[in-house]
């Protein structure tokens, strides 16, 4: 009898445990997914991009036989190599942490709405053509990255005025009853305009733009998944 109460009390502890972690894992979602899909841009995209940037082309043609007398110094190392920029990869990285920053702790559905705006930026960025993709990436960065700090501002505003009392605003207005009534009716109206902007103005107005710059030009009828260089290939080929 003993050992059956203490297998009851074990499997109590077990599914306790396992409701825990599944509770935990269903809030940690968002953040999850928005490091999922930031840590997946700094080691894909922008690594492209910032290949692209970086890219130097060889010399070839009449400066470049071994009788020119450019062929002819010598290069040191250091100057042949040189490191290699990371400002795009620095840039994710950093809006990145702001919002993983501003999520914490901030009440549904905020992280939910970042959350898809990472995602849905993402994959706007995977399937656009590789001419489109550097001014489409400090798009989606900075429409990120505003919302962000539009999240952070929203809670140092709401964070300063809860702690305000009628009190110390008697003085300014005339009495304590009076003071609570305007400190009411302004945090009311402050917060619902916070409310509206976080939850609709904002993720609309970028998810809006978002498909506008994807949709800006028209695709090709005969390829649309072409890039630019199999365009000008196939039109010196006609």
């Amino acid at each position: 009898m003993e050992l059956l109460n203490y297998l009851d009390t074990g499997m109590i502890y077990v599914a306790n445990g396992i409701l825990f972690f599944v509770y935990f894992l269903a809030k940690a979602i968002p953040a999850l997914l928005s490091l999922a899909c930031g840590i997946l841009m700094i080691i894909t995209l922008d690594k492209e991009v910032q290949n692209r940037a970086n890219f130097k082309p060889g010399r070839s043609g009449p400066m470049g036989d071994d009788n020119s007398f450019v062929n002819r110094r010598e290069i040191t190392p250091q100057a042949s190599t040189s490191a290699t920029p990371r400002t795009a990869q620095i840039i994710t990285l950093c809006v990145l942490t702001a919002w993983m920053l501003a999520q914490t702790g901030m009440a549904e559905p905020v992280p939910w709405i970042g959350a898809a705006m990472w995602l849905v930026g993402t994959l706007v960025l995977f399937v656009m053509p590789a001419h489109q993709r550097m001014n489409m990436l400090w798009f989606v960065k900075t429409g990120l990255c505003i919302y962000a700090l539009l999240v952070l501002g929203s809670r140092i505003y709401l964070g300063y005025t809860a702690q305000l009392s009628s009190e110390q605003w008697a003085s300014i207005i005339g009495s304590a009853e009076s003071a609570a009534a305007v400190i009411a009716r302004t945090r009311g109206n402050a917060t619902t305009i916070i409310t509206w902007a976080l939850w609709l103005v904002a993720p609309l107005g970028f998810f809006s733009l978002l498909i506008q710059q994807l949709f800006v030009n028209p695709i090709n009828l005969v390829s649309p998944l072409a890039g630019a260089q199999e365009v000008i290939s196939r039109i010196r080929q006609r």
